[in-house]
């Protein structure tokens, strides 16, 4: 779709630092000093949220592509495809989906756009192998300046990374806290800037605090002492562009991929499944006819998309009271293929490799008004009380959003905004054509010295009905774009209390 474009400038640049997993409620200026003085002086983001499924992989491609699964087809961190199971941690697993020249993605990356038009970028990561690759996609294949911190040499060429890597000791394999391997992202970066001229776009990805929230939750004093390293790091960015941004027009961004929820109960959806007399396996075959990939959104593939075994299959886990709210194929009138469900398409995730049913897993408060409304059942192996995500709920779609430097506008932003934004809004302005593939949109309003005019925001929410329950996928459509905000759940499961309304995001 064509974008007109705000006045960018060829000689700006961007640098975007994304906190993997940072809810933008976990601020304050105890904790996070250097976030809240990032806050003051540019622009907060007040109604950011992030793709679906809220998923690290997911919105790795997200925020490179500026679209949603629907159009660049990562469809979960782990999903069936091509009659196999891909990990996307793996970037040799990603690989098996295309190859490094394409295919891999189905929409444009920000790396294509930039080495299509003779420049680069310099991506700095301490996620996955996968989200790495997919986070500077483009970049990496093309000799271009990309340092995955857990292994120089595998997936880059560029020699001055080589030489930078080699001045540091390795990092401990599996850091849990990643407190030193957050360290040498930004230590990568400063060397590299102390030493080369930046190109137009860097990137730096920190794995934390996501690993900690993992591990301990989101306020155990554990992880708040790691979010609070992680920002004293950030400190040390936040002193190098004050400096360098006289000399450059160098816009900062922060941001995160995804929230947390947390885990309240946890189920087995493969069991459920095996024991009601389902087939379920890793892959088809005689003792398989239903393929299963479960964390809080649980996706399913059935043995040649067999509709009469997907009902069966919907008829049995939709009474759960651990069932949230399910998607299937979208079909003709933008329909759901399976009754009972909202088509894919109500949450920009129809594509080619999309499940064939895909529920999300709900919460626990939907059915015990008494509990933290943040707690949400599981499939996984994480441990109860810490944090997870990749569900719809309010706490997993909420992210950080923070523009700052000379192109932006200081204050508060209301707007409805996503991850799927930055890129449009990165591509004008550094005045390079936005691809067709691209879903967000240019943040105009966010542009320039004032506000500009606001269009109304519509409530584009949508219901549907099952097994005597309601939910509700609440969504605002705002310039043409639709933008996920949580989930409400209508529960007639409580006893005497049939039709109450618990607002608890699914």
């Amino acid at each position: 779709m064509e974008q007109i474009r705000p006045m960018g400038h060829p000689h700006m640049k961007f640098l975007v630092v994304v906190f993997d997993g940072l809810r933008p409620d976990q601020l304050n200026e105890k904790v996070t000093p250097n976030l809240c003085a990032l806050s003051k002086l540019g622009l907060v983001l007040n109604n950011h949220t992030a793709s679906f499924p809220s998923e690290t992989r997911v919105s790795s491609a997200a925020i490179a592509t500026g679209s949603h699964c629907s159009g660049h087809g990562i469809v979960a961190n782990k999903f069936f495809a091509n009659g196999v199971a891909i990990d996307g941690s793996s970037l040799p697993a990603l690989l098996a989906l295309g190859s490094e020249a394409g295919g891999v993605m189905t929409s444009v990356a920000l790396g294509e756009v930039l080495a299509k038009h003779g420049k680069t970028m310099l991506a700095v990561g301490s996620q996955s192998q996968g989200s790495w690759g997919l986070s500077n996609w483009g970049n990496w294949q093309s000799g271009g300046p990309a340092y995955w911190v857990h292994d120089a040499e595998r997936f880059a060429s560029n020699e001055v990374i080589r030489r930078i890597a080699a001045g540091f000791p390795p990092l401990p394999v599996g850091e849990q806290p990643a407190l030193q391997t957050i360290k040498r992202v930004i230590d990568g970066f400063l060397a590299y800037a102390a030493s080369e001229a930046l190109p137009e776009l860097t990137l730096l990805w920190l794995s934390e605090p996501d690993i900690s929230y993992h591990m301990f939750g989101l306020v155990h004093p554990s992880a708040r002492e790691v979010l609070s390293r992680v920002d004293r790091e950030f400190g040390r960015i936040l002193d190098w562009w004050e400096t360098e941004r006289k000399k450059e027009r160098i816009q900062l961004i922060a941001a995160s991929d995804h929230g947390h929820a947390i885990i309240g109960k946890h189920i087995s959806v493969v069991e459920h499944l095996r024991h009601a007399g389902f087939k379920v396996g890793d892959a088809f075959g005689p003792d398989a006819d239903v393929v299963v990939k479960a964390q809080r959104a649980v996706n399913l593939w059935v043995h040649k998309h067999d509709v009469g075994l997907l009902n069966e299959i919907h008829s049995c886990v939709s009474v759960e009271p651990w069932f949230g709210i399910g998607f299937s194929r979208t079909t003709e009138g933008d329909a759901p293929l399976v009754q009972g469900t909202l088509p894919h398409s109500a949450v920009m995730a129809e594509h080619p490799r999309s499940a064939d049913l895909t529920f999300v897993l709900g919460s626990c408060a939907s059915i015990d008004a008494d509990v933290d409304p943040e707690t949400v059942f599981y499939d996984g192996a994480y441990p109860v009380g810490v944090g997870m995500h990749g569900g719809l709920t309010s706490f997993e779609l909420s992210v950080l959003g923070i523009l700052a430097g000379d192109w932006f506008r200081p204050g508060v932003l209301r707007t409805p905004t996503g991850i799927v934004d930055l890129a449009p809004t990165i591509l004008a302005g550094l005045d390079l054509p936005i691809p067709e593939t691209v879903q967000g949109r240019i943040l105009e309003e966010a542009i320039g010295g004032d506000e500009g005019p606001i269009d109304e925001v519509e409530d584009a929410s949508l219901s549907v009905e099952n097994a005597g329950s309601w939910a509700t996928v609440q969504r605002e459509r705002y310039r043409g774009r639709l933008y996920l905000k949580g989930t409400n759940y209508k529960s007639a499961q409580h006893q005497g209390d049939i039709g109450r309304v618990t607002t608890a995001a699914i």
